[in-house]
Parts: C-alpha cells; structure tokens; sequence
C-alpha cells in the first residue's frame, strides 16, 4: 500500500522482491498488478492494518478476496492495532472477522503493549522457516528475559481488559466529534490515531508549539513523513486519557486552529 509505514517499505526494499505499489482507494490497479504476476512462484499483498498517519483502516475484506483470487499471500501489520482493535485487541484481522485468511501478522510490542520487541504470527511450516532463515532473526540477540516478562503481562491485560479498548474506542469518537464540529479535516474513522489536515507544514508546526503551551503534546507531521501539502496535526489516544482530556483538547484545538487554514477535500 502506498501509506505503509517506512519499516515495511525497507523489508519489502530489502527482501529482493519485485516491489508494486498500489493504492487502497484503487484495488482495480491491485488486480491487474497481481494477474500481471501470475507466473511469479510468489505473491505477497503487504498492509499496515491501522495506518499510523491517516489512523485509518485497511480494506482487508477485499484484499483477503483478491489474495483468494490470486492465490496470493496477505500479510497485515498490526503495530497501532495490537491492544486498540478487535473484541480481545488482537488487531485489525480480527476487527474486520479476517484472521482465518491472513498469511501473516507483524506488529511491534512497544506500543499498546507496553514492552519492546516484536512479532510474527502464521502458520507453524512459515514460522519455522524464519527461525532458521530470516538473517535479521538468525544474527540478532534474543530480547532479555525481563523484557518478554513484561510483554507477556501487557498482553494479558490486553486480553482481559476490554472495557480499556471501550474506553479508548469512546474517546476516539468523542473526539472525532468535537473535529467535525470545529470544522476541522480529518480521514480518521477508527482507532485512536486521529490526524487534522492543516497542508501547510509551517502552520503545522506553529500550531504544535501553541497546543505544547496549552499543555498539550500533539506532534506536527510534515512532509517527507506525509505527502506535500498534507502537513498535519497527529493526536494519539490513551485509555489513560479522560473524556475531560479530549474535551480540553477540543477547547484547545478551537483557540489554536483556524479552519480556513485547513486543507480540504
């Protein structure tokens, strides 16, 4: 996908493949590049789950048929999903009722989770193949005991803590509100990363550093992290965060934000 996260663009990059770009606003282009590769031994369709600039989700019902169609592989990554998505905040796969028909999942255990490190999750014939042949496993130190200690018990708060995802899943709409209600421009629909288009990365950036004042840490993202004239504001929710939290950001927002200043469209 063409929003993929850079860290997924350098392991597509580093893996010898013939690399395809495509765009999930037009998945005709999708299945024409992959009845191109028909006679490629391989296929493998690469997404984010939840897009870490957009915050939004990708169409992975129709990428899961057109894998099907092709007899193509789907790998997701779920590195803003895990803990945030899904009844047991196992991801956008099972938000979307699609892990059955995923090849592969990668996330990270430094986000949600709370820990650091990361993750594969498919079939035992795959995992097994990497143990023994991914470079980047192979010649790599394991993760300290502690460290998995304390990835083990952030999942276990995952999956037994759902009223935090309820609860971050409220905010999130909640704020989501207060935007649309600002006149502000969002492509955030789900999940708790919730960016506003202002297009212009000086104005950005200003408005950055006036939120920081307002005791507000919402970073500025410019160009070449997004595309030109997409420069915005990204929020990230917590479950630690309060109703009142998004409600003084939202006062914030409206002080610092004009919304003649915001890209639209």
């Amino acid at each position: 996908d063409r929003l993929n996260h850079a860290s997924l663009i350098d392991g597509c990059r580093l893996s010898g493949a013939r690399l395809r770009v495509y765009h999930q606003n037009s998945l005709d282009s999708l299945d024409q590049q992959l009845k191109s590769a028909a006679t490629s031994p391989r296929r493998l369709i690469v997404t984010d789950g939840l897009f870490s600039m957009d915050g939004t989700v990708a169409p992975l019902n129709q990428l899961c048929d057109l894998a099907d169609a092709h007899d193509a592989m789907l790998l997701v990554d779920e590195a803003h999903a895990t803990g945030v998505l899904g009844n047991t905040g196992r991801g956008t796969c099972e938000f979307l009722n699609v892990e059955a028909k995923v090849t592969l999942r990668v996330g990270t255990l430094s986000k949600a989770v709370g820990a650091a490190g990361g993750f594969v999750a498919g079939s035992a014939a795959i995992v097994d193949f990497l143990w023994h042949h991914a470079r980047t496993q192979v010649f790599s130190t394991a993760i300290p005991p502690a460290t998995c200690a304390a990835a083990s018990a952030g999942l276990r708060l995952i999956a037994e803590n759902n009223q935090l995802q309820q609860h971050l899943q409220q905010l999130a709409t909640r704020l989501r509100q207060h935007i649309a209600r600002l006149g502000l421009d969002t492509p955030s629909v789900d999940g708790p990363i919730v960016p506003i288009i202002l297009g212009d990365p000086a104005v950005a950036v200003s408005t950055s550093a006036r939120l920081v004042e307002c005791g507000m840490f919402v970073p500025a993202i410019r160009p070449p992290s997004v595309p030109d004239d997409t420069a915005r504001l990204r929020i990230s929710l917590s479950a630690a965060h309060t109703e009142a939290d998004v409600d003084r950001l939202a006062d914030s927002l409206a002080k610092t934000v004009s919304p003649e200043l915001t890209a639209r469209g």
